[in-house]
């Protein structure tokens, strides 16, 4: 369904992809991970037709996508950036969205549609009060209101906690069952293996490697990882003698910055890891404001398959 063959794709000096070759199949959940700079907007700008390749094939639904205003209508977007207005209403910011693509009563029937399937309803707030998750639920159904085959996500964890990246995982999976083949991209790897059922690892502009999670995890499972929460200090407390009990982890390290303090997480089996420290989080009802894979060692798991 998405075929990039042999893609290359320059700005001036700057090389962004050099001779990528990735798939996507259609009806399956790709996760698409790479650091930072690694070529992942590139390449779904390739994918949505808003650029050309310099070298390459491109082919969505075995059609080009450059300037193809009939295959936009079957591709659903959600940017990573907030691109809402906060004077709107839900119902209306999703309902003008759909009108670009449908008649104006079948818009108004696809947002109410499109809310109720993320989870929102028709709310009557303005999206300037929305909290995140909310705001993330926003652009989902923005996405899928005018009912795509193709939806696809740029890094929709981002500014989510836990609790809140779990129910996106819930709803990406939903929607996929529902029949909408899933691209989605991240720069952290176990946001997206247990909803993808292919994934595709990207890194200075090439792939590295593609399959189905199991293979991909294998590669890197021996690497060790870091992990950063924030949360008041008694939620950390509480949080680390549980992750401690479950023996997930090497080292638990408590860095205090003024009035904040941080937990550093040092984990060998980070497959095992992430799922527990999910549950453990939920089951307790712990105030977790923020998790992240370090960065650094983000760039250092590329790095070393290379």
């Amino acid at each position: 369904m998405i075929e990039l063959q042999e893609v290359s794709k320059s700005f001036g000096d700057v090389v962004a992809l050099s001779r990528l070759t990735m798939s996507a199949t259609d009806g399956q959940v790709t996760g698409f991970l790479g650091p930072n700079g690694a070529g992942k907007s590139t390449t779904l700008k390739l994918i949505m037709g808003e650029i050309r390749p310099d070298i390459g094939d491109v082919s969505v639904f075995d059609e080009d996508p450059f300037n193809n205003a009939l295959l936009k209508k079957r591709i659903g977007y959600v940017s990573e950036h907030d691109d809402l207005y906060p004077w709107m209403k839900g119902k209306q910011f999703v309902r003008s969205l759909a009108r670009l693509v449908l008649p104006r009563e079948q818009a108004e029937t696809a947002a109410k549609e499109a809310l109720s399937k993320v989870g929102l309803g028709v709310k009557g707030k303005r999206i300037g009060a929305y909290s995140k998750g909310m705001k993330q639920r926003l652009k989902v159904a923005a996405g899928i209101a005018h009912h795509p085959d193709l939806l696809i996500l740029d890094e929709p964890f981002g500014g989510l906690d836990p609790l809140g990246r779990r129910e996106m995982k819930q709803l990406v999976s939903e929607l996929n069952q529902q029949g909408v083949t899933v691209l989605i991209s991240s720069h952290i790897l176990y946001e997206l293996d247990e909803m993808s059922t292919r994934m595709v690892l990207i890194h200075r502009g090439q792939a590295l490697a593609e399959g189905p999670p199991t293979e991909i995890l294998n590669l890197i499972d021996q690497f060790p990882h870091q992990i950063l929460f924030q949360a008041p200090p008694t939620e950390l407390h509480t949080l680390s003698k549980l992750l401690i009990e479950e023996d997930i982890v090497k080292s638990i390290t408590f860095n205090k910055e003024k009035e904040r303090e941080d937990l550093v997480v040092i984990t060998e089996t980070p497959t095992t890891f992430y799922p527990v420290a999910t549950r453990i989080i939920a089951e307790n009802g712990l105030l977790i404001k923020h998790l992240e894979s370090q960065t650094d060692n983000i760039e250092a798991i590329f790095d070393y398959l290379t």
